[in-house]
């Protein structure tokens, strides 16, 4: 966790990323606006002058992470490549701050600097013929495979009670071959496995079905 300057004036940037750096410690679920007060070094009531409640502090968070990410300008770039980098950079960017998945995934996007990058995306899509409620379903699809994929990756970090049962090869190991032999008979590949060849695989299987591929 970056050090907290105590007693420098207060903005609104600062207060989002002292709450995003209280969240990497101790998830959404141990947060709370007196632990941000006394991390900034100020009594609680003091926030609400740069956020208006709870609430607009988490959109808040959501809208830092969305700022974390590389998505630069670049004028000439098909639909098809500012979306697969997009997606790349975003994935970096939750795979870094995995005790906030869980808030990234319940929460929409709410505030101007989140909805401005929402309309890029949408424009970019607009201009691959993806319209209407199609574009709708493209958006939500992408959001859904990049925070799914970014959480299995990080599912214990993220998740700190989870089950620790062993790799899925371990667990296929142990079922009956008789009665799932295909599934005794795909372990040997697990040794292939590569979490971002697998999110490549499935990001490119995705963007297939909603755009046309470069030439």
């Amino acid at each position: 966790m970056a050090k907290i300057e105590r007693g420098r004036p207060l903005t609104r940037k600062i207060v989002l990323e002292t709450a995003l750096q209280l969240m990497d410690q101790e998830g959404p679920e141990g947060f709370n606006m007196r632990k941000l007060g006394a991390t900034l070094g100020v009594e609680a009531m003091s926030l609400y002058n740069h956020i208006k409640n709870k609430e607009d502090l988490l959109d808040g968070v959501i809208e830092m992470l969305l700022l974390q990410t590389s998505y630069p300008q670049r004028p000439g770039v098909t639909p098809y490549t500012e979306i697969w980098d997009f997606a790349h950079a975003y994935r970096d960017v939750l795979r870094t701050h995995p005790r906030v998945l869980s808030l990234v995934a319940t929460r929409q996007l709410r505030t101007e600097p989140s909805l401005a990058i929402l309309e890029r995306l949408v424009a970019t899509l607009h201009r691959a013929n993806v319209r209407g409620v199609h574009a709708l379903y493209a958006v939500n699809s992408l959001a859904g495979f990049i925070i799914g994929h970014a959480f299995f990756d990080v599912a214990s970090i993220a998740v700190p009670t989870i089950s620790q049962e062993g790799d899925v090869a371990e667990v296929w190991g142990r079922l009956s071959a008789n009665r799932y032999p295909t599934l005794h008979a795909a372990i040997p590949a697990f040794k292939q496995w590569d979490a971002d060849q697998e999110f490549d695989f499935g990001l490119q299987a995705l963007l297939q079905g909603i755009l046309p591929p470069d030439e």
